[in-house]
């Protein structure tokens, strides 16, 4: 199976004998559909890698002594099979903190996530599959909250032990 950002490898693609049951998501080629959102007195910017010739997006951040947080978010619709993986790549030059990735509904009111407290950034890359029990329904008003379809994705890193400034990196 090809390495990549997302995955959506569904079960029932596998077992019918397709060959690549890989749906490429973002490849991080172009940075232009991410945006850097950040809590009040976080200090965040976001800019284009390709250390080792892979392209990448990077958030650098500052929390400058505040709890906060700093993300780079983009719309992307994904509609989910029964079974799934999501996958990427991250490394970081960053001080242990909190690592999100959100998957927001086409309200902006309903996030599911995968949520890691004490995320050692490491300095190489390190792959990070996610599967469908690896996340859960996060808030938001919906009576329904099995994951089926969202509209944007998000990676978040939110103050923890570390808390300070640094950089993090995503990629395929």
């Amino acid at each position: 199976m090809k390495r990549g950002w997302f995955r959506a490898a569904a079960l029932a693609a596998q077992k019918s004998g397709d060959a690549d049951p890989v749906r490429w998501l973002d490849d991080f080629a172009d940075i232009a559909p991410w945006q850097v959102v950040a809590s009040e007195d976080v200090r965040a910017s976001i800019r284009r890698d390709t250390a080792g010739g892979r392209p990448a997006v990077c958030l650098d951040f500052d929390f400058g002594g505040v709890s906060g947080y700093a993300a780079v978010r983009r719309a992307l619709p994904i509609t989910y099979d029964a079974n799934y993986e999501l996958a990427f790549d991250v490394r970081g030059d960053a001080p242990v903190n909190t690592l999100e990735f959100k998957l927001i509904d086409s309200t902006g009111e309903n996030v599911w996530w995968s949520q890691q407290a004490d995320f050692d950034f490491p300095p190489q890359w390190r792959h990070v599959r996610l599967k469908k029990r690896h996340l859960s329904f996060a808030w938001g008003p919906a009576a329904d909250r099995v994951l089926r379809q969202t509209s944007a994705v998000e990676f978040t890193v939110v103050r923890g032990q570390g808390g300070g400034k640094g950089s993090v990196c995503f990629a395929a």
